[in-house]
C-alpha cells in the first residue's frame, strides 16, 4: 500500500540525529515526517554525553574542522535544550589515575586553552581516588531516554509526523516498509544509526558501516561531587540515586545488544578503583547498543549518490553531541546553501564509495 505522505522529506530513524534534523527541516519549512521502527538504538541506550573536549580534542588526529563542528554542536543544545525543556548536567571532572594519564589531561588543558575552552586544576574531592582532578565547566551530559521524549514532542509541536514502521527497502523517493506500506517523498534522510548498514544493498557507501557493541550499568549510589566523572575510558553519571557507569567499547563483538557479563564486570571493577564505595552499591540494570562506526571514525553526512536520498549516521560515539549541528547541516545542504568545503569532504559519503 503506498501511502502518498504530504511530507517533502522522510527521515528514517527518530534517534538524537534524526529528531534535531527532522526539527531543522521543519524550522526551515519542510513538510517532515520520520519512520522509525520503535526498537530502541545508540542513542537509547547511551549516556547522552556532550563532550567535545574529552571525546575529541583529546585525539590528536581528529580534524579541527570536526572538533569545531563539535564545539558548534555543543553551543547549540544550548538553546536547543532550553527550547525542549531538556537538563542538561555540568561540570564534568576528568581524574588522571596515573602521571602519565595526569600529564594526558595536562596536554588537553593547553589544548583546551587554544579552543577557548576551560580545563582547570582541582583537588580531588572526597570519596574519589585519583592522582590529579580537573574540572571542565563546558563538558555537560544529558538523560537520553527522557531527552528523547523532549525532542520528539517538539517535532510534534512544529507539525512533524511520525510513522511506526520498519524501513526495509529503497527506491528513488519510495521508502519500503517491512509490513508492505510505502512512504513517498521529495527527499529521504536515513539517520538511523548502524541500522541503515542494512541498506546497503541500495547504496554502496553504507558498506563502510560497522557496529561497535558498548555496554552500560546502573548502580543504586546516592551521588558523588561532581554530577559528571571521567577516567580513562569510562564515565560516571549521578542521576535520580543511581550511577551510570559507562561504557565498554567492543568492535569485534556479535552486532546484538544482548549484554556480556565480562565487559560489565570490567566497568564495575574500574569504578571501585576510583570510588570505593561502589562495593556497597548494588546492580539495578545493564543493557547494550550498537554505535555506527566508520574507518576514519567520521559522519556519514551528505548526500549518499542515489538520486534524493541522504545520509547522516556514523556518528559512532557521538550521535548527541553532534546531532543539532548534522540537523542544521543536513537541512542547509538539501537547501542547495554554500557550506563548508573542509566539512563536506571530511563529512562526505562518497570517500567511501570505493
Amino acid at each position: 500500500m503506498t501511502m502518498p505522505s504530504q511530507s517533502s522529506i522522510v527521515i528514517v530513524g527518530a534517534g538524537p540525529v534524526g529528531l534535531c534534523t527532522g526539527i531543522a527541516l521543519l524550522l526551515d519549512g519542510y513538510r517532515v515526517a520520520i519512520v522509525d521502527s520503535g526498537v530502541r538504538g545508540a542513542g537509547w541506550a547511551s549516556g547522552g554525553m556532550l563532550a567535545p573536549l574529552y571525546e575529541m580534542a583529546a585525539d590528536p588526529a581528529c580534524p579541527d574542522a570536526y572538533v569545531q563542528f563539535a564545539l558548534k554542536s555543543a553551543e547549540q543544545w544550548q538553546q536547543l535544550a532550553q527550547t525542549c525543556a531538556i537538563d542538561l548536567q555540568a561540570p564534568s571532572l576528568f581524574l588522571a589515575r596515573t602521571q602519565d594519564e595526569e600529564g594526558a589531561l595536562s596536554a588537553l588543558q593547553r589544548r583546551a586553552a587554544t579552543l577557548g575552552l576551560d580545563l582547570e586544576p582541582v583537588s580531588v574531592p572526597n570519596g574519589l581516588t585519583a592522582q590529579a582532578a580537573f574540572r571542565a565547566l563546558g563538558e555537560r551530559a544529558l538523560e537520553p531516554r527522557a531527552a528523547l521524549k523532549s525532542l520528539l514532542n517538539q517535532f510534534h509541536v512544529l507539525g512533524g509526523e511520525l510513522v511506526i514502521g520498519q524501513a526495509d527497502t529503497l527506491a528513488p523517493h519510495r521508502v519500503h516498509l517491512l509490513d508492505g506500506r510505502t512512504l513517498e517523498a521529495e527527499t529521504i534522510v536515513l539517520a538511523h544509526g548502524y541500522g541503515a548498514a542494512s541498506m546497503g544493498q541500495s547504496i554502496s557507501t553504507l558498506k563502510a558501516l560497522s557496529p561497535v557493541k558498548g555496554q552500560m550499568v546502573r548502580v543504586a549510589h546516592p551521588g558523588m561531587a561532581s554530577p559528571i566523572v571521567r577516567a580513562g575510558r569510562i564515565y560516571l553519571l549521578s542521576r535520580g540515586g543511581s550511577l551510570i557507569i559507562g561504557a565498554s567499547s567492543d568492535p569485534l563483538a556479535a552486532p546484538t545488544i544482548s549484554v556480556d557479563i565480562d565487559p560489565v564486570l570490567a566497568l564495575l571493577a574500574e569504578t571501585k578503583a576510583i570510588l570505593p564505595s561502589l562495593d556497597a552499591s548494588p546492580v539495578v540494570e545493564a543493557w547494550a547498543g550498537l554505535r555506527p562506526n566508520t574507518p576514519d571514525h567520521l559522519p556519514l553526512v551528505g548526500a549518499s549518490g542515489a538520486a534524493g536520498i541522504y545520509l547522516a549516521t556514523g556518528t559512532y560515539r557521538n550521535g548527541w553531541l553532534l546531532a543539532p549541528a548534522i540537523g542544521a547541516y543536513l537541512s542547509q545542504l538539501i537547501s542547495g546553501k554554500t557550506l563548508d568545503g573542509v566539512l563536506m569532504n571530511l563529512f562526505a559519503p562518497e570517500r567511501f564509495s570505493s
